[in-house]
């Protein structure tokens, strides 16, 4: 087991990326203390690992509350006495659309969610890892905060991502001597419940599929075989890194 031993945080583990993450870590041996807003659905996923033979439990908050991040963490810490891994992966439903219609409360709420949700968490786990004089952060990013893609005007998403990736370097920079280390993901369209509001219509699935060279969408599953190699001692000499796990999108 990959993880054996470690205790690990995922946020937005209720769904998607999120969910196919806690599943595959508490697989690997780790602790998975898991967040979202829908408490009924944090359960249904504590159970599935929990019967699976697994340990996870849920902690239900919002990334955009300091003191649900701060009771997260502190609860997460006093139930298991350290914080190995954390896994910023929350986020909601985006708003795409031209840029010139894109509204203040869109621009200020979609920051907050995918953008300073990420230096929240990040900035409470930190001081329970330099305790332990070790960690690992994993960002959960996009490749559209890596390049613009036509057809998919999601202007304040690919920017708070973009800024993510950015913060995952200079975090990773500042802590490397202490042992922390932190890198980030930036998947292309995978299949989760927020990308199944657009790929319904079978135009648009046709469109998502063919814009990656490898032919189709990814899965949550996919994503999360990246995140136990960056979260695990496999990548120890990792760190600062932006991985693109996107069919080939990066590659044209």
């Amino acid at each position: 087991m990959r993880l054996k031993g470690k205790v690990a945080i995922v946020t937005g583990g209720g769904t998607g990326i999120g969910e196919a993450i806690a599943t595959r870590f508490a697989k690997e041996g780790a602790k998975v203390v898991i967040t979202g807003r829908r408490k009924d659905v944090l359960n249904k996923v504590v159970d599935s690992i929990n019967h699976s033979g697994g340990l996870a439990f849920a902690i239900p908050g919002s990334v955009t509350v300091e003191a649900d991040v701060q009771y997260a963490v502190n609860k997460t810490y006093k139930q298991f006495g350290r914080v190995d891994i954390l896994v910023n992966n929350a986020g909601n439903l985006f708003h795409a659309g031209p840029f010139h219609e894109t509204t203040d409360a869109v621009w200020d709420e979609t920051l907050d969610v995918f953008l300073k949700g990420v230096f929240r968490f990040t900035r409470a786990v930190i001081p329970q890892m330099l305790k332990q004089g070790s960690g690992s952060i994993v960002n959960i990013s996009t490749v559209a905060a890596l390049k613009a893609l036509p057809g998919f005007p999601a202007h304040a998403y690919a920017a708070a991502k973009a800024g993510v990736n950015m913060l995952t370097k200079t975090v990773a920079i500042q802590y490397a001597k202490d042992g922390i280390r932190c890198n980030a993901i930036c998947p292309g369209a995978v299949d989760t419940p927020g990308v199944a509001a657009w790929t319904g219509d079978p135009q648009a699935r046709e469109w998502f599929d063919s814009i990656h060279p490898l032919g189709r969408i990814g899965r949550p599953e996919e994503i999360a075989q990246a995140a136990l190699y960056l979260a695990s001692e496999d990548s120890v000499w990792t760190t600062g890194s932006i991985l693109p796990v996107d069919g080939g999108i990066m590659a044209q």
